[in-house]
């Protein structure tokens, strides 16, 4: 049995904590989806009574609830100047999407934001009112970023075209001529291989930097607002 199953079985046995119970949830969600994540599995997971979880959550949807608490409490955006803070906002908000693909729909898919979600927010609203917004001008930046990091890493998600941007032109065109209809003509072939086939890193920076050089030019202006 692997070391770090022993440990998981060992707490569960002394001490089943809320903490616990959440990272043996996360780990069957990144492994199995939502539809893996049962009370009875989660309690075999961790070696316990099924009831004794219901001593921290009262049941699947309050135990899904917390996952969102979990994944946004990964975030750390650090205390620096608005522009390290908000990289570190959308790079962390993608990283989550690369490291629990199969979670990541509960970040935002839930209708709820937990103190560890507004934490990260806040210090992102702090940051733009030192840079010399008003606070609900701060919001609207925060608001777009947010939601910019976010549809990206779904779109990562659900779009993988499988297309290598370090391939040769004919390969890709290959590549991408499997995924379009046959009919298609030659010039909208092109236009689908330009769009597909990108390096997924180098396009969310440059997405990324277009929104905060947009704030820096606009926190230069006259106003600054």
């Amino acid at each position: 049995m692997p070391a770090a199953q022993v440990q998981r079985k060992r707490r569960a046995r002394g001490h089943l904590s809320r903490d616990a119970i959440l990272a043996a949830a996360l780990e069957l969600v990144d492994q199995d989806g939502e539809g893996g994540l049962t009370m009875r599995r989660l309690a075999e997971r961790l070696d316990a009574d099924p009831m004794s979880l219901y001593n921290h959550f009262d049941g699947k949807e309050s135990l899904l609830d917390g996952l969102v608490g979990a994944l946004w409490a990964e975030l750390d955006v650090g205390d620096g100047d608005w522009r390290d803070v908000l990289t570190a906002l959308a790079a962390g908000i993608r990283r989550l999407a690369h490291d629990h693909p199969q979670a990541f729909r509960l970040v935002f898919g839930r209708g709820m934001l937990p103190l560890q979600a507004l934490s990260p927010l806040a210090t992102a609203l702090s940051a733009l009112e030192r840079a010399g917004l008003d606070r609900r001008a701060a919001a609207e930046i925060v608001r777009t970023l947010v939601a910019y990091a976010g549809g990206w890493a779904t779109l990562e998600l659900s779009c993988a075209c499988g297309v290598d941007p370090g391939a040769s032109e004919v390969e890709q065109v290959v590549a991408v001529t499997r995924a379009l209809p046959a009919a298609t003509p030659t010039n909208l072939l092109e236009v689908a291989r330009l769009v597909a086939c990108c390096d997924m890193d180098q396009q969310f920076e440059l997405g990324l930097n277009l929104i905060l050089d947009g704030l820096a030019s606009r926190l230069a202006g006259p106003s600054g607002r």
